[in-house]
C-alpha cells in the first residue's frame, strides 16, 4: 500500500507541465478531455492508495492530492487561457472599430431588452432574467481575472482591475435580488436602471479602458457593458424603478456607500501598488482607481480630470459623485414618465 502512496505522489507531480507558464496552444476539446482524465486518474489512485494506510500516511496523501489537483487544474486553466490569448494592436479611441463595436453592442442590448420586456409580464420574470445575467457576469469576471493574472501580468495581481467598479456592481446586486424584500429589491433595480445605465453608456462612448492589446479582453469589455446596458434597459422598459423620493434617495445612499468602499480600497492599495509594479514589470498600473475615486491621483476620465486640475482633486471627486447621482436620478425620473406601465404590480414571491 505504501508503494501505491508513492506512486500517487509521483503521478500527481508528473502532471505539472515542464514549461508551466509556457504558451502552448491546445484545442478546447483536448484541454477538457485531459482535465477530466486527470481528475479520474487522481480519484482512482487516491481510492486504492488510501485503503489500509495509517492516519499519518492518509494525511500526507491528502495534502499531496490537494497540491496535485491544484497543479492539474492550473495547468489546464493555463491551456485554455493561452488558447484565447490572441494579441492585436489596441483599437484607436473613436476609430472605426470603437464606433462599430459600440453601435453593435448598443443595438443588440436594446433589441434584447425589448424582447425580454415584452415577455416579462410579471416582476418575477424580470428578476429571473437579472439573476441569470448576474451569474453570466460572474463567469465573465472569473475568466477576466484569470486572464489578467496569468497572461497579462504574468503571475501578479494588478489592483487596478480589482472587481469593484461601478460597472461591477450588477454582478453582486443581481445575486442579492432573490434574498431581498420588495422595497429593497426595488431600490436595487432603481439603482441599476439609473446608475448602471449611465455607467454602461459612458463606457461605450468613451471605452479607453476596455480597448486592450488582446482580442478576448476587448471583446469581453464590450460584451460586459452590453449586458449592463441590457439589464438597465430591461428594468426601465418594465417600469421596475421607483422615481419617487424614497426610491431616488435609496439608490443615492447605495451609491454613496459604494463610493466610500471604493475610496477606502484605493487608499489601502496606494502603498502596495508601487511595490507590486516594481517586482512585476508586466503590471502597468501603480495605483488603484475603484469608481475612479482616488484621492492621490488625477482621474483618467477627461471631464473629471479637467475639474481636478482646475479646482483640485477633492473638489473634482465631490463634483464627480454629485454629477453621477444627479444624472442617474434624472434618467430614472424621465424614463418613468415615458414607460409608465410597470410589472411591479404583478408580483410573485417565488423565484
Amino acid at each position: 500500500m505504501y508503494n501505491s502512496y508513492i506512486y500517487a505522489i509521483t503521478f500527481l507531480n508528473s502532471k505539472r507541465p515542464e514549461n508551466f507558464y509556457s504558451g502552448q496552444w491546445f484545442s478546447s476539446i483536448l484541454c477538457l478531455k485531459q482535465f477530466i482524465k486527470s481528475i479520474h486518474e487522481f480519484c482512482c489512485i487516491s481510492y486504492y492508495a488510501i485503503i489500509g494506510l495509517n492516519l499519518q500516511v492518509k494525511r500526507d496523501l491528502l495534502l499531496a492530492g490537494m497540491q496535485g489537483m491544484i497543479f492539474v487544474m492550473e495547468s489546464n486553466i493555463l491551456d485554455v487561457l493561452n488558447m484565447t490569448a490572441w494579441r492585436m494592436e489596441p483599437p484607436q479611441l473613436f476609430g472605426s472599430f470603437h464606433i462599430a463595436a459600440s453601435l453593435i453592442t448598443a443595438v443588440l442590448a436594446v433589441l434584447a431588452a425589448v424582447f425580454f420586456a415584452r415577455h416579462a409580464d410579471i416582476e418575477k420574470n424580470v428578476r429571473k432574467t437579472l439573476v441569470l445575467t448576474g451569474w453570466l457576469l460572474l463567469i465573465l469576471e472569473v475568466y477576466k481575472q484569470y486572464f489578467l493574472y496569468y497572461i497579462v501580468n504574468e503571475g501578479a495581481f494588478d489592483c487596478w482591475f480589482f472587481p469593484f467598479q461601478l460597472c461591477s456592481m450588477p454582478m453582486y446586486l443581481c445575486m442579492l435580488l432573490p434574498f431581498l424584500k420588495d422595497e429593497s429589491r426595488v431600490t436595487l433595480m432603481t439603482f441599476m436602471g439609473g446608475y448602471i445605465f449611465i455607467s454602461a453608456t459612458a463606457t461605450l462612448i468613451y471605452p479607453e479602458d476596455i480597448l486592450r492589446p488582446y482580442i478576448s479582453l476587448t471583446v469581453h469589455g464590450f460584451i460586459w457593458h452590453g449586458l449592463l446596458l441590457f439589464m438597465s434597459l430591461l428594468i426601465i422598459f418594465t417600469g421596475c424603478t421607483d422615481a419617487g423620493p424614497r426610491g431616488l434617495r435609496g439608490s443615492a445612499v447605495l451609491f454613496v456607500i459604494q463610493c466610500i468602499i471604493a475610496l477606502n480600497i484605493n487608499i489601502v492599495a496606494e502603498p502596495v501598488m508601487p511595490a507590486i509594479r516594481a517586482a512585476h514589470p508586466s503590471v502597468t498600473h501603480d495605483w488603484a482607481a475603484m469608481f475612479y475615486l482616488n484621492p492621490f491621483h488625477v482621474s483618467p476620465q477627461p471631464i473629471i480630470c479637467a475639474i481636478q486640475e482646475a479646482a483640485g482633486i477633492p473638489t473634482g471627486l465631490i463634483v464627480y459623485v454629485i454629477a453621477i447621482a444627479a444624472v442617474s436620478s434624472m434618467v430614472v425620473v424621465l424614463s418613468k414618465k415615458i414607460f409608465r406601465e410597470s410589472v411591479l404590480d404583478n408580483t410573485d414571491d417565488d423565484l
